[in-house]
């Protein structure tokens, strides 16, 4: 899986780029076929209350399906770890979702008559 990784109004060092690929790389045990997976971390400098950092995630799968989300938090790491958790949770619900499509489709097909024997 290639993680490409953009920042604007934020200095990426080493050690938190290394960090970003440690915990996203556990997403590929939810799908193994990511097409494209791109994270952009920005900084906030507009607001009153200190500076915001804000991780926004774009996951591309098969089936042209989007999976998106952003995050915001006065804490890099905390967004970061956010944003991650957010991605699982919608992975798994792609993944069941289209497990339980062929499932019924293959009860529906074992339904039919004609694979019943002795009739």
């Amino acid at each position: 899986m290639q993680i490409k990784i953009y920042s604007k109004n934020f200095d990426l060092s080493e050690s938190f780029r290394e960090y970003l690929i440690e915990k996203f790389s556990t997403l590929e045990k939810y799908q193994e076929d990511i097409l494209h997976f791109n994270v952009e971390l920005t900084r906030d400098q507009h607001h009153k209350k200190g500076e915001v950092y804000m991780v926004e995630v774009n996951v591309t799968l098969p089936q042209k399906k989007v999976i998106r989300t952003k995050e915001k938090h006065s804490d890099p790491h905390a967004a970061v770890d956010m944003a991650q958790d957010k991605i699982a949770r919608q992975m798994v619900k792609f993944k069941k979702k289209r497990f339980s499509k062929l499932r019924k489709q293959a009860r529906r097909l074992k339904s039919l008559r004609f694979w019943k024997r002795g009739n």
